[in-house]
């Protein structure tokens, strides 16, 4: 190869993560597949040396150790190209000279033969292109397994195998270099023994395949793989994971990892306050149950795989077993918006409770006591409170016990007494805030003692106290309740009476200007009788009295008008249902009718208001009457003047004013008058014949046929009225003789 090492690299892509690696210094001569062996069996492999660890291992060096590293692996690798676990060489930390990579063509001078200048070897003459990381500093770990260990963070690098890359190597040497790993220079003397005494270096015979140690000062020799040395294992420690997959109240089933490599077995530690349990547990399996726990407690396990006879790390896990059933929930006591709840503590250990309500709204709240006060519900609520233990860290909770209750219903508002009669009183009132099913009441009157009426259940808020006898005093108590009845709300109360009885047979005995008013007294107890005067027209009161009496009197009152008369029960500051009755005073006649206008087919008619009835509204009836003509026709009207239409021109007609009050009528005043006549000549033609002679001639026959006719026409025409005679319309008789 001359003078240019090559060292054939993968190219790799690399995904990194952070383990935590453990090395072991084996003391234990072996030779180098003894030693692989042994590090693959109670480990996992022999040291692979990075720039990272090798000035810590080189530092607990006493003598040459086996390393991870030879010509040629087994697993038909290039030379010189990997580790014994398999990562690429990318550090190289040689001793000057070495290796010899083939036989020498003078043994003499081997080293000026194979260089021609001496090379200067650094501590790393390749380059490592995945990016390595530095770690922190390598700790120190005693071993009781032949000689000692450090634990050492580290890349593990998974990596994928791309075309094999050459990395040219040149190095030059000077009379002193300084390497990682070792703390002083490198020169003739101090480079060629331990220090213990012993020549590291003793060999320049060229070793076909040769296994590589490390010398105690750090830097690689290549030696004969037979040769019995001390070695360094190493291995990534362990981090298993060990769960509780199964937890009851007195056993759990605990699972862990099986443990790296050849493992002999498993030994746990289960340790809590008042338990402490150490077993061996075969590598069969990786489960054991764990038995005679005590409910609610922690325990703190431990499981040690265990590998040619030594602790790996272990693997960890706290847990808890599962808490007790609480005994005896009981709701103590029940208000409008809380609930306190009891109960007695489960078996075992327990931290803490946890109250959860089912209701609206639903809540949820924790104690550390054997109580809880429930509060923010609302009135008559139906709620399901459900408790249980639970331990500290809340990753297991015991069951749940479960009981329902009601809150207390809230109070009925605006309770009062709203309809009032003689023999009954109804109350109302207002639903309480939150919920209610419905309500119970309670109504009883005081009567030479506490007389109780009734107790009744009703849905709505109102509630009548009937048959009752009047004036009674009746004591109503009302409380909300809930469906099954278990609360109910605080009473609420008001006092109603029956108002006092009505009148009977209210009679009024009426004149022109006088109204007395007869009645007969209720039933019960009354104190007065209030007897209300109005002039119905106007709805005007006039006047009001109180009387014990059974009758009374009101005088000066105007005639023809309607009064209402109304009479009410008093028993203090209660009424009875008023009676009322109303009929006018007798009317009397209006005054001095008389004509205004007339003509052939019109008459108008006026006329005073009775004196008596000044600043009434009377209604007048007007009539007129035609003999003639057998005509009579009869008007109403408020006013005092009427004019009467479409009448026969030339005919006398009678008319008539009267008031009339209701179903009476006063006496009427008349007057009479002719409408104008339109006259019409009618002509008859009389002839006289006589079997006297000359008597047609004589005067007095022509004026007692005239009387005659005068008389016959009378009869048609012609009334006497009051000794007058009056004609029923207009006529006259003209006689003209020849």
């Amino acid at each position: 190869m001359g003078r240019i090492q090559h060292l054939i690299l993968w190219a790799v892509l690399v995904v990194c993560c952070v383990a935590e690696r453990q090395y072991f210094f084996q003391s234990n001569s072996s030779t180098w597949e003894q030693a692989r062996l042994h590090c693959q069996v109670c480990y996992k492999e022999m040291v692979s040396l990075t720039p990272e660890n090798i000035q810590q291992l080189a530092q607990n060096l006493t003598s040459s150790y086996w390393i991870g590293l030879r010509k040629t692996m087994n697993n038909g690798s290039f030379p010189w190209s990997r580790w014994s676990n398999g990562n690429p060489l990318a550090f190289q930390n040689w001793y000057p000279g070495r290796p010899i990579l083939s036989k020498p063509k003078n043994p003499v001078n081997i080293f000026n033969n194979y260089y021609s200048t001496p090379p200067n070897y650094c501590g790393c003459c390749c380059t490592n292109n995945s990016n390595s990381t530095s770690v922190p500093p390598v700790t120190t770990v005693n071993s009781s397994y032949h000689g000692t260990n450090f634990t050492e963070k580290v890349n593990m690098t998974a990596s994928s195998t791309t075309t094999p890359a050459v990395t040219k190597m040149t190095s030059v040497m000077t009379g002193s270099t300084f390497f990682p790993g070792v703390t002083g220079a490198i020169n003739g003397t101090n480079m060629t023994s331990g220090n213990n005494g012993t020549n590291e270096t003793e060999t320049d015979l060229y070793i076909e395949e040769p296994c590589i140690a490390m010398l105690s000062f750090g830097l690689w020799f290549d030696k004969i793989c037979s040769e019995l040395l001390p070695y360094i294992c190493y291995e990534d420690r362990f981090y298993g994971d060990a769960t509780m997959p199964n937890k009851t109240l007195h056993s759990a089933t605990l699972s862990w990892t099986r443990g790296p490599g050849d493992i002999s077995g498993y030994r746990m530690e289960v340790k809590s306050t008042d338990y402490n349990l150490t077993l061996n547990h075969s590598s069969l399996n990786q489960t054991y149950d764990l038995s005679n726990l005590t409910a609610g407690t922690q325990y703190r396990v431990q499981v040690f795989p265990i590998k040619c006879g030594r602790d790996l790390n272990p693997q960890n896990v706290s847990f808890y077993t599962k808490p007790g059933v609480i005994q005896k929930l009981n709701v103590a006591n029940v208000s409008e918006t809380s609930i306190f709840l009891t109960w007695f503590a489960p078996e075992g250990n327990r931290d803490l409770y946890t109250i959860q309500v089912r209701g609206e709204p639903d809540l949820k709240m924790t104690t550390r006591t054997e109580s809880a006060l429930v509060k923010g519900l609302i009135p008559g609520g139906l709620y399901t409170f459900e408790v249980n233990a639970e331990v500290e860290d809340k990753s297991i909770e015991g069951d749940r016990l479960a009981i329902p209750s009601y809150t207390k219903p809230g109070m009925v508002s605006n309770l009062k007494p709203t309809a009032l009669t003689n023999d009954s009183v109804e109350f109302q009132w207002e639903r309480p805030t939150g919920n209610t099913s419905g309500y119970r009441a309670h109504a009883w009157r005081e009567e030479n003692g506490t007389v109780v009426i009734f107790w009744k259940n009703l849905t709505n808020t109102t509630l009548t106290v009937g048959n009752q006898s009047p004036g009674a005093k009746i004591w109503l108590s009302v409380v909300a309740l809930v469906p099954d009845g278990s609360v109910e709300g605080e009473p609420s109360q008001a006092i109603g009476r029956t108002t006092p009885g009505e009148v009977a047979n209210l009679l009024l005995d009426i004149t022109e200007d006088t109204i007395t008013v007869y009645w007969t007294p209720p039933q019960g107890n009354y104190e007065t009788f209030s007897v209300q005067l109005k002039l119905n027209s106007s709805n005007e009161e006039v006047e009001t009295e109180n009387t014990t009496n059974s009758q009374l009197s009101f005088t000066n009152l105007k005639a023809g008008a309607e009064y209402l008369v109304t009479v009410t029960t008093l028993n203090g500051y209660l009424k009875s249902h008023p009676i009322s009755t109303a009929n006018f005073t007798l009317p009397l006649p209006p005054q001095s009718a008389q004509i205004d206008f007339f003509n052939k087919s019109h008459v108008t008619l006026s006329w005073k208001a009775p004196v008596a009835s000044q600043g009434v509204q009377i209604k007048y009836l007007v009539k007129y009457i035609t003999e003639f003509w057998n005509d009579t026709q009869t008007y109403e009207t408020h006013t005092t003047n009427y004019t009467f239409h479409e009448l026969h021109a030339g005919t006398n007609y009678t008319f008539e004013v009267r008031v009339k009050a209701g179903t009476q009528e006063s006496q009427p005043v008349q007057t009479s008058q002719t409408t104008s006549a339109t006259v019409r000549v009618r002509t008859m033609t009389m002839a006289c014949s006589s079997s006297e002679p000359s008597i047609c001639e004589d005067s007095g026959t022509r004026t007692e046929v005239l009387q005659n006719l005068i008389s016959h026409f009378r009869k048609w025409f012609s009334k006497m009225e009051n000794e007058t005679l009056i004609d029923k319309v207009f006529w006259e008789l003209e006689w003209r003789g020849a």
